[in-house]
């Protein structure tokens, strides 16, 4: 696919991530569509985007329900034109240990926190992209939280991404849309005080970034995960 002028909706795309993926995507000359539930974030992201010239507009989701994501869809399209790449960002969350005290209902919320909006996201793109007849492109994207500690557990959400990867896949071959995913090894702390994991989360957001636009640009690459790696 090609990236100049195509409709690219990045959802979380207030985080450093999104960031960083809305300002890669915006220097290749896509238009944006950025869609947040931090006014505050999306709009330092919406204005950096502009500041570099491109052509986006930001969209802050109060309530993440399948009725305001099918929505914002909506108003994409009626502002920006037919979508035809979703960025579908989240930040992982830690899951308990087995032994840990109520590790049953903690892992539960933590899931449906997690997968739902994830979920409805996807499930919302693939209704458009189908409906509209575009042979789109959705990129599967979570990184684990951003401090110094490390979740061993976090391999059982990179888990469940790759599974919902693979199955978007082939659900949605016959009409011509590509899912593939991106998931890192870890990520550095952007606090003052981590010398090193500063630099190395730079280096990390960079191979991300770098990952996602291979999918979108590799038109043979579908059902598949990278990992982005120091």
């Amino acid at each position: 696919m090609e990236i100049v002028q195509s409709v690219i909706l990045i959802t979380a795309a207030g985080s450093p991530i999104g960031k960083a993926i809305s300002l890669h995507f915006a220097s290749l000359g896509a238009k944006l569509a950025l869609v947040d539930i931090d006014k505050v974030q999306l709009n330092q992201t919406y204005r950096a985007c502009k500041a570099n010239g491109a052509a986006c507009e930001a969209f802050c989701l109060a309530q993440q329900d399948e009725a305001n994501i099918e929505g914002v869809f909506d108003s994409i399209h009626q502002q920006l034109g037919a979508i035809d790449v979703l960025i579908n960002y989240t930040q992982g969350t830690k899951l308990p240990a087995l032994f840990s005290p109520s590790s049953v209902d903690t892992f539960s919320h933590s899931m449906i926190d997690l997968a739902t909006t994830f979920f409805a996201f996807g499930k919302q793109a693939a209704h458009y992209m189908r409906n509209y007849n575009r042979q789109g492109v959705i990129v599967n994207l979570i990184t684990q939280p951003q401090d110094n500690e490390a979740h061993p557990n976090f391999d059982s959400t990179k888990a469940m991404v790759s599974g919902l990867t693979q199955s978007w896949a082939k659900e949605l071959a016959n009409f011509n849309i590509r899912v593939g995913g991106v998931v890192p090894i870890t990520i550095g702390c952007d606090c003052n005080d981590c010398s090193g994991s500063h630099v190395m989360n730079q280096h990390l957001q960079y191979e991300i970034v770098r990952s996602a636009e291979y999918i979108v640009t590799n038109d043979y690459f579908n059902g598949r995960m990278l990992e982005a790696e120091i």
